[in-house]
Order: structure tokens, then sequence, then C-alpha cells
């Protein structure tokens, strides 16, 4: 088995670009293995951590990298009716990941099926009492854009219906999708459904990420396992 050749768990073979993409991450420390464990915000404690805060923002290599990769999630998901694609990153974390992808858009000319670049807005993490823009998002929503969500990380899934009710409170509609980098495969993109955010894109699942670290010698095996363990461990169900 090559470290450009092999199946992941859930079933994908990772292409080379992928793999280039799966590498950059882990040099530039987005995600990590800690024998001390984190506090998630959903609680539970985790020995695996996904950044993308300033390890994704001091590497510009990367940042263009997650840009053509949204990209392409976009060009691959959207069809002519979605207008033109304006992605809203979560706060704090999900607003370069959407500020990449218009640049790398604009940049290498990479269109939707519409024609149209991918832009992008700005939701704040607390709403202004003063100047132009007091709502949660800067600017008043256009009929010719679709808005959609975009995230580092998916647990539980609890801040992406909770960006949907700031979108409704400054008289946006209801995202056309999310898109999440890395999906923690906890049960979150089963609770999105549930919640009505059913349109759910996502670019990396974690166990298939670090299974890729353990077969390119970047991780060791036994922390892939503890990963799985972890998986399995902590599932949030779906509200009944």
């Amino acid at each position: 088995m090559t470290t450009d050749q092999f199946q992941t768990p859930s079933g994908l073979w990772y292409n080379p670009f992928d793999l280039l993409v799966l590498r950059e991450m882990h040099e530039a420390g987005f995600i990590k293995h800690s024998d001390t464990p984190f506090t998630l915000k959903s609680g539970i404690k985790s020995n695996v951590y996904v950044f993308g805060r300033e390890d994704l923002t001091d590497s510009p290599k990367l940042e263009w990298m997650v840009g053509t990769k949204l990209c392409d999630i976009v060009h691959q998901a959207a069809t002519e009716a979605d207008q033109q694609v304006c992605l809203i990153g979560i706060p704090t974390a999900g607003t370069p990941f959407a500020q990449a992808a218009a640049m790398v858009s604009y940049h290498d000319n990479t269109k939707q099926p519409n024609g149209q670049p991918v832009c992008h807005r700005i939701m704040k993490e607390q709403p202004k009492d003063h100047g132009a823009h007091k709502g949660w998002i800067n600017g008043k929503p256009k009929p010719t854009h679709s808005y959609w969500l975009v995230d580092n990380v998916a647990t539980n899934g609890a801040s992406k219906p909770e960006a949907r009710e700031k979108m409704r409170a400054d008289g946006y509609p209801d995202p056309a999708g999310v898109i999440i980098w890395i999906d923690r495969q906890q049960g979150a993109l089963r609770r999105l459904e549930e919640a009505g955010l059913s349109r759910v894109l996502v670019a990396y699942h974690l166990l298939d990420v670090t299974f890729a670290f353990g077969e390119m010698g970047l991780w060791p095996k036994g922390a892939v396992k503890a990963v799985e363990q972890e998986i399995e461990a902590h599932q949030f169900l779906p509200n009944v």
C-alpha cells in the first residue's frame, strides 16, 4: 500500500490534491492529538482537536488550498437555480474559509454552473448597536445571492442552526446549503437534517483524515485507533 493510493474507512479514495491538502493541514497543525484532552463546545473531552484558526491564516498556501477545495465543492453542488453562491462563515473560525473560497474563485476564474464567482459575507459574533451594520451580518440580503453557511468543524452541529437563526433575524433566507470542512462523525449530520438543514456538504471526515495520516506516516497507528474509539464513544443522537 502506497501513500498515494488507499481507501479510507468511509470508502473514499483521496485524489492527489486531497493528499496534498491533508499533508499541509498536518504541517500547519490543523488537527492535533494530545494526551491531555481538550474540552469541546459540545462539552465532551477529546484528545483530538480541529483548529482551522491561526494555523490556517498563518499559512497562505493552506488557505489557498482550502479555498480551492471549497470552490470545487460549490461547483459540484450548486446549480443555475442557486444564483450567485455567497458563503457566510460561522464566526469566527468559518470566516477565513468563506473568504478563501471567494478569493480563489475570483483569482482562478472558478465559476459556478451559472457563470458567477463565489462571494462571501461576514457574520459577527455579536450584533452592534452603532454604525451602518447593526445586525449579525454585514449588508442586507440580495435576491441575486444564494447564501450558504461554512464552518471549520462539526461535532454536535449546534452552531449551524444558531447561525441560521441569526440569518433570519437579519432578514436573510434560510441557508441554501451548509459546508463543513471537518465532520467529527459524532452525529452532527443527523441532527442538522432533523433541524431542517438537509443540504449539508462535508469536505473531510475526521476518521478518514486521521486514517490517512496514519497511512502517510504522519501519525502513529495507535493514535488513529484512539480516534475511532472516541468517535464511537461520543455519539450525539437526533433530538426526539
